[in-house]
């Protein structure tokens, strides 16, 4: 009989329009080849039946708790003053209240599974850590997997609020730092996303600690590129644009790097490609070289057309999945050195970098007047996908490698774990 593992998520594995949802469908998948899988995660009262036939057509007996907030407005009312009561209090965000000490807290959790009937647990975000120790006291190891860095993302974030003052963000920050690190200590192994992440992460653990390794994967059954450029040139800016950093990094797109590329390509196209459009994204579609698309069923049909993509983004966290989305397509890429940090991609194979706007139109420029450059850098980049980023080499490593892991420590007592560093 195969070892039993469980997720706990408040991510669902679909519909995957986002990357975080692609990462819990892959790893569900990939955990099935080698493990029977549970899926713990909670949904509203009226979509609950809905959820739970979705998952079952995953790899994973679905477990389904109804969502605790919501309610009348008087509840309504209190949970939102105890969650920001929690705020304040912690430093961590409403979400960590929500989700771990309403949706997914321990006397929950608690009720819904047995938790010494798994050999391994596994949590998507460290938001429900206050439920590690129903497992870890059943001799359960738990697996934190990450997603990323949240302190970077909260670093970025912070950085965009102008009207906060440097030091409130200074202590804003080292306390949501030191709350998820302190999460970190109390799980057996951890999954990190990117390198540079990876050895941060490292240098915070204790030895009792394993560190895994598992970039974004990405389904490359589609078989071989189908990059078709279309003329006159499109160049992209790919990602949800409803958020304020894509937002703006759409906008620096069309203000601070398109003029030098339509003063030699005066047709040229920029493509605003994503989700939810701010109005102010909208408007630029008075000049009939700006299309914005909001959502799009099959994005790759899209992508496809593209001459390259740009992601002038800034802030070193995480793992950046549309580039990769991209590059799949045999579609080459643009980018600032941040927007890659921690990935292992090597300039001019499929990727071209620049640290300033004019370095990335130049860049652009480059791929744009040299055809044979550009279809061998399109040919770099499905290579580097295929060889960095399938499914194989992420998540069913990562399998094979936990599978291992695993294996002697079953039914193991833990040894405890201090979140003294």
């Amino acid at each position: 009989m195969p070892p039993k593992l469980l997720f706990i998520s408040h991510v669902l594995p679909f519909p995957g329009a986002a990357g975080q949802e692609l990462r819990v469908r892959y790893l569900v998948r990939a955990a099935a080849a080698k493990f029977t899988v549970d899926f713990l995660t909670c949904a509203p009262r009226n979509q609950m039946d809905q959820v739970r036939q979705k998952l079952s057509q995953e790899p994973c007996q679905p477990i389904v708790l109804p969502t605790c907030h919501g309610g009348n407005p008087l509840q309504t009312t209190a949970q939102t003053l105890a969650a920001t009561g929690f705020m304040l209090r912690t430093g961590l965000k409403r979400s960590n209240y929500r989700i771990g000490r309403m949706d997914l807290a321990p006397a929950r959790i608690a009720a819904a599974v047995t938790p010494h009937v798994y050999d391994g647990v596994i949590y998507e975000y460290f938001h429900a850590v206050d439920s590690v120790a129903l497992f870890r006291s059943a001799g359960v190891p738990a697996i934190l997997d990450m997603h990323n860095v949240l302190w970077k993302s909260r670093e970025q974030r912070l950085n965009e609020r102008a009207a906060w003052p440097a030091w409130l963000k200074r202590i804003s920050l080292a306390r949501y730092r030191r709350r998820e690190e302190s999460a970190w200590a109390q799980f057996d192994a951890l999954i990190a996303i990117n390198r540079t992440e990876h050895d941060l992460v490292q240098a915070r653990l204790r030895p009792v600690q394993k560190l895994f390794y598992a970039p974004m994967g990405t389904d490359l059954s589609n078989g071989s590129d189908c990059w078709s450029p279309a003329t006159p040139p499109r160049l992209a800016y790919y990602g949800g644009l409803a958020s304020a950093h894509n937002a703006a990094a759409a906008l620096r797109c069309h203000q601070r790097i398109m003029p030098a590329i339509w003063q030699r390509f005066p047709d040229a196209e920029l493509w605003l490609v994503g989700s939810n459009p701010t109005d102010r994204l909208r408007s630029l579609t008075s000049d009939p070289r700006v299309k914005v698309t909001g959502f799009v069923d099959n994005v790759q049909d899209v992508l496809k057309t593209m001459s390259l993509v740009l992601c002038p983004w800034s802030g070193t966290y995480g793992f950046r999945s549309r580039i990769v989305e991209a590059m799949a397509l045999g579609v080459p890429v643009v980018a600032s050195p941040a927007a890659a940090d921690g990935m292992e991609l090597e300039p001019e194979r499929g990727i071209l970098f620049g640290a300033t706007d004019a370095e990335l139109a130049h860049q652009s420029l480059r791929l744009l007047a040299e055809p044979a450059f550009a279809l061998t850098q399109s040919r770099s980049a499905r290579q580097t996908v295929e060889r960095l980023y399938s499914l194989e080499s992420t998540y069913g490593r990562l399998f094979n490698e936990l599978s291992d892991w695993l294996r002697p420590r079953q039914r193991a007592v833990p040894q405890p774990l201090t979140t003294d560093h």
